[in-house]
């Protein structure tokens, strides 16, 4: 295992040398991973499904000595928590309260509710409905055949509508879904689903009690009865992207950064309105007042009194949404990524918020009052997406590969995080990629030579891409590079360095951070090779802390063989002096299986500690995190999701899903990733004993 350098390589994130040197990877089963959403259809979905159809889904209790309030630890106990969602995801299959994935549209009705279309959302809730801060306790369901279309109980779309006792939906199967909603505004009361037609892909729809407009993919705007949902007439109208009705019947459409005033037969009336920037959706209220999402440089709710010639009434959020004052930094009246926006009779205003849109983007819907003054706000922050400390706050502070957070541990349960900076401004960098949602679940931040830098990884590893923050005090980070190359084995240690763990030929590389360019991209120095050991036939993960020179080694031996892709490995190693050139084992182990006979999808290491987390439920219980300790890798607890939280967890599915800390009073903090119901887990744990 003696460590060479590599000649005449320099290893410089923001070039082409580079992908050059470890192409971008392609693993045969990354063609299915890449789209989450196709892989679910054909896995995910089948849990889905088959808990619906066996009832509610079971949990056992939790873990040894387990407490819900983080005031109340005592040695060898823990607490959980959660970061990422208003909610704590709690309830069956179905049922329980959380904050969907994102938003496609939106549609607000006289009472106050907005209800949302998305065309993903991994619990269910593809179509929410959200009131004075809640959100309804059940999910939207069709039956049938419309329900075997899409996802969601066949829910999953783009466009929403909302009559006095009917939710339209289109689903992404091409059918209008109606549902009779029993006592509005009431959330809670039964929404029921009542039949389906069949009309193609749609963008937008509104609807009030005697209209329900549509307007399809391809441009055509049907007019339907709301009551049955029979077509009555339709027309043309090329590149229209949504619609509203006013007062008297006649119909405004968003077409190709225009705004039409047409009648109900496409014949263009006086009023077009032209002058904004990037307007994405429009609504209008009971006094013909136009709400119009400007998604372009001002980020803003522009506010139009309609006639034969509209009035611009002025503007609801702060011009320039997040590059406002402080850049990133968040603030009530600071939007960003606009999906949607209403008014409710009162004169409140609320609007949607979602980059791409995709779910792992943030999702914020927010209500104003008619000064523009926040009255509440829902938000979910995480899908597959594990977040990370920085680790310069002794863990109360929170990054995400979108945000930033700040964390107080000691709050009770899903109460010590705010969201306080967005770090992805898609207006000044509309080629990042976060923005559609790659490589972005993993999250790093390492403070280097006085300045951040984000290292963000894919479900299923391949390297990282790297965002620079911009000059204090801004909390804007952009694309900087990308490293790239195949394996699984990807980390990054505390100095910066990036180690990519199944190399070609059987090696590990080391790319030690050198330092800033002049364009402020990172510059790494010639990567060094090691060989891996020979015990392991495979290198499934490799984990260097700098501080001891130590290596935690995991993946696979001739005895102990893969048994399916993505995880960990069967067999777990300590190497110390490891670039020393002359390593020495330690100890190896071979590690715990969850229930389906499965080593551990991810695993971290923090103070005195390493953190493992499996992929399917052990004894009943979900998401198991098993605690060993670095001394000789012997098991010491488990942790399992509490009652804060319903005892839920989503499947542990990407390669780098947990991140954990040892605080400055000897407690651990460990955050893991629940992509079911959109957060982090968090686990605040007090050790029984200081380890040896």
């Amino acid at each position: 295992m003696q460590a060479r350098p590599d000649d005449g390589i320099s290893v410089n994130a923001h070039v082409a040398l580079f992908v050059m040197v470890c192409p971008v990877w392609q693993a045969p089963e990354e063609n299915v991973v890449q789209n989450r959403r196709s892989f679910l259809t054909l896995a995910s979905m089948l849990l889905a499904n088959a808990t619906v159809a066996a009832g509610p889904r079971k949990h056992g209790a939790g873990a040894l000595v387990k407490v819900d309030s983080a005031a109340a630890l005592q040695p060898g106990g823990y607490s959980t928590s959660w970061i990422g969602n208003t909610f704590g995801g709690s309830g069956a299959n179905g049922f329980g309260r959380w904050v969907q994935d994102e938003i496609q549209s939106l549609a607000v009705t006289p009472g106050g509710v907005v209800v949302t279309a998305s065309h993903w959302d991994e619990a269910g809730r593809c179509t929410g409905l959200y009131r004075e801060g809640d959100v309804n306790d059940h999910c939207l369901m069709a039956n049938g055949e419309a329900r075997s279309h899409a996802w969601g109980w066949g829910t999953a779309g783009n466009a929403v509508a909302v009559s006095e006792h009917h939710i339209f939906i289109v689903n992404t199967a091409g059918d209008l879904l109606q549902f009779h909603w029993t006592a509005p505004p009431n959330i809670n009361s039964k929404t029921a689903y009542q039949r389906y037609v069949r009309v193609g892909a749609a963008v937008a729809m509104t609807a009030n009690d005697d209209l329900l407009v549509l307007i399809l993919r391809n441009g055509e705007i049907q007019i339907r009865s709301p009551q049955n949902m029979s077509l009555s007439h339709k027309f043309s109208l090329p590149g229209a992207a949504g619609v509203a009705i006013d007062s008297k019947a006649t119909l405004w459409v968003l077409a190709n950064g225009q705004i039409i005033h047409c009648d109900q037969t496409g014949e263009v009336l006086p009023g077009s309105i032209g002058q904004t920037e990037n307007p994405v959706a429009i609504s209008i209220d009971k006094n013909d007042r136009m709400l119009v999402c400007d998604n372009g440089p001002r980020q803003q709710v522009l506010s139009y009194q309609l006639s034969a010639q509209p009035k611009l009434l002025g503007a609801f959020g702060q011009r320039g949404g997040l590059r406002a004052g402080t850049p990133g930094l968040m603030a009530p009246d600071k939007f960003f990524a606009l999906r949607g926006a209403g008014a409710d009779d009162a004169g409140n205003i609320y609007v949607g918020m979602c980059f791409g849109p995709n779910p792992n983007s943030p999702t914020v819907i927010r209500s104003l009052d008619p000064a523009g003054k926040l009255r509440w706000e829902v938000s979910k922050y995480a899908w597959v997406t594990a977040f990370c400390f920085d680790p310069a706050s002794d863990g109360t502070v929170v990054y995400g590969p979108e945000e930033i957070f700040s964390f107080e541990p000691s709050r009770p349960p899903g109460m010590g995080w705010k969201a306080t900076a967005i770090t992805l401004d898609a207006v000044r960098y509309p080629n990042d990629p976060r923005i559609k949602g790659t490589n972005a679940c993993s999250t790093e931040l390492r403070h280097l030579d006085g300045r951040r830098l984000l290292y963000l990884m894919g479900q299923a590893a391949g390297g990282f891409d790297l965002y620079a923050f911009e000059p204090s005090p801004s909390e804007i980070a952009h694309h900087v590079g990308r490293v790239a190359g195949g394996g699984f084995a990807w980390s990054v240690d505390t100095n910066g360095g990036i180690w990519r763990g199944q190399g070609r030929g059987r090696t590990i590389w080391h790319y030690a951070f050198n330092k800033w360019s002049k364009a402020g991209a990172p510059v790494f120095k010639p990567p060094v090779r090691y060989t891996a050991p020979d015990m392991f036939t495979e290198v499934a993960r490799a984990h260097y802390v700098n501080a001891t020179d130590t290596m935690y080694i995991s993946g696979y031996t001739r005895r102990a063989t893969k048994k399916t892709w993505g995880l960990v490995g069967s067999v777990l190693a300590r190497y110390d002096g490891w670039t020393s050139g002359s390593p020495k084992l330690r100890w190896n182990i071979t590690l715990p299986l969850d229930g389906h006979g499965l080593p551990p999808k991810t695993f971290d290491v923090a103070g005195d500690y390493i953190f493992a987390v499996h992929v399917y439920p052990t004894n009943g219980k979900m998401a198991v995190v098993t605690v060993l300790g670095i001394a000789d890798g012997a098991q010491v607890h488990t942790m399992s999701p509490g009652a804060a939280v319903g005892h839920n967890s989503g499947w542990i599915d990407m390669i780098h899903a947990v991140h954990a800390c040892r605080r400055s009073n000897g407690e651990y903090l460990v955050l893991v990733e629940e992509d079911w119901r959109g957060k982090n887990i968090v686990y605040q744990w007090r050790p029984a004993a200081a380890a040896q």
